[in-house]
């Protein structure tokens, strides 16, 4: 063993500790204000946890960090002073920490299983519950292994011997339990048995987990159950969206011919008038020419004053619910009972694919929650994400309606998974996309297309119905931030809208303080718009997937 060797070995035992205090300050400081910050992203919480002492474990854990901070930090500076002995120590407040944490975070968790609280909209039950543990516990395990490996090694001779300056040869207990470990000791049936139990356990616990993670799962979406009108108000005869929503006013002008002159070609006399294309009222004329919608705003969306349905402008309305089936009880025919409204975002690979999520931002849950307002209708209280992929995992007849995707940069996303998406667009589904960035409008365009090929994007009218049902657009959908434009674009396929595409960042207007907008009016169309394609998304997957939920 060369001279520097022994030198190395204080340093090799001690950084880890240091590493350890660094990480158990860091927790010590920020488990309370993680423990608020999830409460006010999970408002159901709140009662259970403060019913069963939640606050005083999160209390009790972050002390224990404190004190572990300040152990371990000692062991670190004692052990590059060789003092292997309070390593030991270090190591064994190691394995009690992790205890304690275990003990707690297993408690927390299955507070949450029993009393099926809701996590990012998915009501909890014990499988999701032991992933969720599982997620919680496996890094600190392997910090645990690793400190159970320096243990043992702390008490093999040659360590010993270069903590301690000793010169001894024989075998300490470090050597012999390796020893045993590697020839399976005085019997070796003994030994093999154990072995095996280690690795079956290791498998049902560790890896059969870990790689039932990577396949994935999802949760079955459903939709509200019941019978409503397109405009929540309780009309049973269905009567038509042209007389609910608006009153059309049409003008129209035509184009008087030009008059051809007679003139001698060679005259001095210049008869160089000019035509109708080329005047300045022009585009007035042309203006004029268009058919213009003025909308009787107090007469959209009669709202619900009862059970489920839209407010309505103004807060009027007239009871009944939003859905479909002509009923006033508000949802549709073939939907669910007790069926939450979720808020699903893909993930891929590119920039910013959470914006909007944070504890701060809250874009998809001031969303649910001013969903919930407007129809009534029963909503997650957290948004969700998962890769494009899971598409596929959801059964026939139970895929989200639809499903949200925003970024502000680049777009990566697999051969595999662009199949899977359109595969969920062409069965049924609607991707609402939201635009971030100019980056962002450029990949989107080119991605999309390559997702749904020889498909364009084009404008969507003013008039067309996801602009009318329930809240009603005469101008299309809300000037927002100009990322790709104010028009709002989409793609159909069989006469169906199956991707809604805002380039204006409509996610911004849904934030926690409105990303600056002022004007309140613009921020509840926003509001207003996101209800309009989940009614159209709910209503068209739902008649395209019917035979799948008989």
């Amino acid at each position: 063993m060369s001279r520097r060797a022994p030198q190395l070995w204080p340093i090799v035992f001690s950084v880890p500790l240091g590493l350890l205090a660094a990480v158990c300050a860091h927790y010590a400081v920020m488990l309370p204000c993680l423990y608020t910050d999830a409460l006010d992203e999970n408002p159901a919480f709140r009662l259970a946890f403060q019913a069963e002492g939640v606050h005083g474990l999160t209390i009790f854990l972050a002390s224990a960090a404190g004190i572990g901070a300040v152990v371990f930090l000692i062991g670190f500076f004692l052990g590059l002073k060789r003092r292997l002995t309070i390593i030991r120590r270090c190591y064994l407040a190691a394995y009690v920490l992790g205890v304690i944490y275990l003990g707690i975070v297993s408690k927390i968790v299955w507070h949450i299983v029993d009393y099926k609280l809701p996590v990012r909209g998915i009501v909890t039950s014990s499988v999701t519950g032991f992933f969720w543990w599982y997620q919680l516990l496996w890094p600190v395990a392997v910090v645990m292994a690793l400190f159970g490996f320096l243990h043992l090694q702390s008490w093999r001779r040659h360590i010993i011997n270069a903590f301690t300056g000793a010169t001894e040869s024989a075998p300490a207990m470090g050597d012999l339990v390796l020893e045993n470990l590697r020839t399976h000791g005085r019997d070796p049936i003994y030994r093999k048995s154990i072995f095996s139990s280690l690795g079956v356990h290791v498998m049902v616990i560790v890896v059969l987990p870990w790689l039932l993670s990577l396949r994935g799962c999802v949760t079955p979406y459903r939709v509200p159950k019941g019978s409503g009108t397109p405009t929540g108000g309780g009309n049973p005869q269905g009567t038509g969206i042209a007389q609910q929503l608006m009153q059309v006013k049409i003008v129209k002008t035509t184009k008087k011919k030009k008059h051809k002159l007679l003139v001698n070609p060679h005259s001095s006399i210049s008869f160089n008038l000019p035509g109708m294309d080329d005047a300045g009222t022009d585009k007035n004329l042309e203006q004029e020419a268009q058919v213009t919608y003025q909308a009787d705003t107090s007469r959209v969306v009669a709202g619900a004053a009862g059970k489920n349905g839209p407010k309505g402008v103004g807060g009027r309305g007239t009871g009944g619910g939003l859905g479909a089936g002509g009923g006033t009880t508000g949802g549709w025919p073939d939907g669910m009972e007790n069926a939450l409204v979720r808020f699903i975002r893909l993930e891929y690979d590119g920039h910013a694919w959470d914006s909007g999520m944070s504890a701060h931002d809250r874009s998809d849950i001031n969303f649910l929650q001013e969903f919930h307002k407007a129809t009534g209708f029963k909503v997650a209280a957290q948004g969700e994400s998962h890769p494009i992929g899971l598409l596929r995992k959801y059964p026939k007849g139970f895929a989200p309606p639809f499903v949200f995707m925003t970024g502000d940069g680049g777009i990566n996303v697999s051969a595999s998974d662009m199949q899977a998406l359109r595969e969920y667009l062409l069965d049924g589904g609607l991707l609402f996309c939201n635009c971030a960035s100019a980056q962002f409008d450029r990949s989107f365009r080119s991605f999309i297309q390559q997702v749904l090929p020889g498909n364009p994007l084009l404008v969507i009218a003013d008039d067309d119905p996801i602009f009318q049902v329930p809240y009603s657009f005469p101008n299309g959908a809300p000037p927002l931030w100009h990322h790709g434009g104010f028009r709002a674009l989409g793609i159909k396929y069989n006469g169906r809208w199956v991707v809604f595409y805002h380039p204006g960042d409509i996610l911004d207007a849904w934030a926690t303080g409105h990303a600056g907008i002022t004007d309140r009016n613009l921020v509840t169309e926003s509001y207003d718009l996101g209800v309009n394609v989940i009614y159209y998304s709910f209503t068209h997957y739902l008649e395209l997937t019917r035979k799948y939920r008989k």
